[in-house]
């Protein structure tokens, strides 16, 4: 009753503080090659991710998701929850009137320090804390649940280890609600089928964060959530085909889909050039206000993409020789740069929905929320293909 306390002074003065294998649209699963209509679909589960910095950007969601995941409150290594500008969110006035309209709130709870997730693990003491003080959030601030985003960035399989698992399982019996996690496409990908199983014992939901295959520090350009791919890249498409043929339980798997893209300085025109420079984020609206028209569309990732270039003017030393001696002058000189962006639409968001209702999969969801802009096209769409 301690902590409970302790969390309730917090949170009041936080208050105070203010793929494989397709044809065209023609998916085929690995389970079958008969794709579901409307009429046979089951209730698929929508996910909408809220990331803290578009709290008060977004449209105000009720029956367009089912659970909504407020990601999040930061963890440290000793299990404290860090209660900085970000973590105060939780109570934000924008956040809590759509946490008031929608099915299910989920808490969501990151850790993205490798060696800090290895001291949690590491200490009995530090996981019971860990536990304590989520379960005590989830009661105070009436959660329906929790959403676990650990995310190891030297070894994507790490979190199918034994004193993971067993953490989670600890949690799970502590009674905070739903539990679910993220993990990388590369960890059903390449993990191991009965390791993937085991965790999928410990959750309701396991949600496959199904983007970055490329990305700003990629070396080449390149969609960032492709369902097929050259020889030797990942793709979504391998990751329904792993959960088809290792007779993983496809009802607890949630696709996470992209809202957005990313856009690149490169050496050319062609698809997939190689990266010289940059790479920012392009937000769903605004790929389809300013790449989409005469964009390419990629047959193989079932992506669009656009490619451009633009004359700049930059300066440089010269050296010169000026009544016999030599000076070094700035000169001025055009110079050709090119640049190639790959984005989401509704082609290919359609087709990412194709791939998870086909597979059968229990679940859609969507990073981040605020990114499709306010229209309303992206919700319809995804309406239309889950059968509501």
């Amino acid at each position: 009753m301690k902590k409970w306390a302790i969390v309730l002074i917090i949170l009041g003065v936080a208050g105070l503080l203010g793929w494989g294998m397709y044809q065209k649209f023609e998916l085929i699963s690995p389970k079958g090659s008969v794709r579901q209509t409307a009429k046979d679909k089951e209730v698929v589960e929508v996910m909408g991710f809220l990331p803290t910095w578009m709290v008060g950007k977004t449209i105000e969601y009720g029956d367009e998701i089912d659970s909504l995941v407020f990601l999040g409150v930061e963890i440290d290594g000793e299990g404290n929850l860090i209660w900085d500008i970000q973590g105060r969110k939780i109570n934000n006035e924008d956040y809590l009137k759509i946490k008031n309209q929608v099915k299910k709130n989920i808490l969501g709870i990151k850790l993205f320090k490798d060696k800090e997730i290895d001291k949690l693990l590491a200490s009995e003491e530090y996981r019971q804390k860990a536990i304590e003080e989520i379960k005590a959030i989830v009661l105070v601030a009436g959660y329906d649940g929790v959403n676990i985003d650990y995310e190891y960035m030297g070894d994507a399989n790490r979190l199918l280890n034994d004193d993971f698992l067993s953490w989670l399982e600890q949690l799970r019996n502590f009674g905070v609600g739903e539990v679910s996690m993220d993990v990388f496409a590369n960890t059903v990908i390449k993990g191991d089928t009965d390791k993937i199983k085991r965790l999928m014992e410990k959750l309701d939901y396991l949600v496959v964060m199904g983007y970055d295959f490329h990305r700003p520090g990629s070396n080449f350009a390149g969609p960032v959530a492709p369902i097929g791919s050259k020889p030797g890249d990942r793709n979504l498409g391998e990751v329904i085909q792993k959960i088809g043929e290792g007779d993983i339980d496809e009802k607890k798997v949630v696709l996470a889909m992209p809202l957005y893209g990313y856009e690149w300085q490169v050496e050319g025109v062609e698809a997939g050039s190689r990266v010289v420079g940059g790479g920012s984020m392009v937000s769903y609206r605004r790929g389809l206000d300013e790449y989409n028209s005469g964009s390419n569309w990629d047959e193989l990732a079932m992506s669009p993409w656009k490619s451009w270039s633009k004359e700049v003017t930059k300066t440089r030393n010269k050296r010169v020789l000026v009544n016999k001696r030599w000076k070094t002058i700035k000169e001025n000189y055009v110079e050709t740069e090119y640049y190639q962006a790959y984005f989401e639409n509704e082609r290919s968001l359609a087709a990412k929905l194709d791939l998870a209702v086909g597979g059968g999969l229990g679940g859609v969801a969507f990073w981040a929320l605020g990114y499709e802009g306010t229209s309303g096209e992206v919700w319809k769409l995804v309406g239309s293909k889950i059968g509501r």
